[in-house]
């Protein structure tokens, strides 16, 4: 069986919304993205230049993949606002998914032991096309719930419920 997982990564001060499934392990903030069809890095890495801001590539992923081609009316309109519900993660692309993190420095690991690896760094909102292998040493994929979605799902869940349990003792 393969290892395939999309996640994110930052430094582990960085805190973000209880509704995303996330957990720090090694100094720092993982959270996994739901990339079923394994083109979501790929396809961002094709279009990122250096130097280009989240922002930058949220509109233009938004403009030229949401957009008919007969009459140019953007048929998800409602993206550009960021007007749907945090509980809906796993259904949003990447790029929204992006942005709605909110984080200024992270990485995007979308690895893949059989086809190999894409990564996107972005530090203070903007890409930078570094070292591949520099940010791939930062995290060990040799856990068993980073070989899939699933699987790294349910451990953050499990993670951020006992975070809670204990909270709520105090």
């Amino acid at each position: 069986m393969g290892q395939y997982i999309t996640i994110i990564y930052a430094d582990e001060k960085l805190e973000i919304d209880d509704k995303i499934p996330h957990f720090y392990k090694n100094g720092h903030l993982i959270i996994p993205y739901k990339n079923e069809i394994r083109y979501a890095v790929e396809e961002l890495q094709k279009i990122c230049k250096e130097g280009m801001t989240l922002d930058e590539l949220f509109n233009f992923y938004i403009d030229t993949d949401y957009i008919f081609n007969e009459d140019k009316t953007n048929f998800l309109e409602e993206y550009k606002g960021l007007s749907n519900d945090l509980d809906n993660l796993e259904d949003i692309a990447l790029v929204e998914f992006l942005k709605r993190l909110n984080l200024p420095d992270f990485t995007v690991l979308s690895y893949d032991d059989l086809v190999g690896d894409y990564i996107l760094n972005f530090e203070n909102f903007i890409y930078k096309n570094s070292d591949r292998n520099f940010n791939r040493l930062r995290i060990r994929m040799d856990e068993s719930y980073l070989y899939h979605y699933g699987g790294c799902k349910i451990y953050c869940l499990e993670i951020m419920e006992a975070k809670k349990n204990s909270k709520s003792l105090i």
